[in-house]
């Protein structure tokens, strides 16, 4: 198995405990505190936009107000874990 399928199958797993409610409440913490402080998810101003369900000028608006880290690269790609803290709650997924 590669390591795309790997992640895939143990995400879907975790999305499934999470739904279901069979995480306890140390698991959640441990895993939301992993994903925040070790590991990084970059996108783009259209990638969070398609995410969110949201314009891509509502995202960069949000993005100039409360985001102050430098996007990298040319491609301009933002770290997803800091844009979490600081988008609108009302663009928060429902689920």
């Amino acid at each position: 198995m590669d390591s795309k399928s790997i992640l895939a199958e143990m995400l879907d797993y975790y999305k499934y405990k999470l739904e279901n409610n069979l995480c306890t409440m140390e698991e959640i913490d441990s895993a939301a505190k992993l994903l925040e402080e070790n590991m990084e998810i970059n996108g783009t101003i259209g990638d969070f936009a398609d995410f969110y369900n949201q314009s891509k000028d509502a995202v960069n608006s949000v993005i100039k107000r409360n985001l102050v880290d430098k996007p990298k690269r040319n491609v301009v790609l933002y770290p997803f874990h800091k844009f979490l803290r600081v988008i609108p709650n009302s663009w928060r997924r429902k689920g």
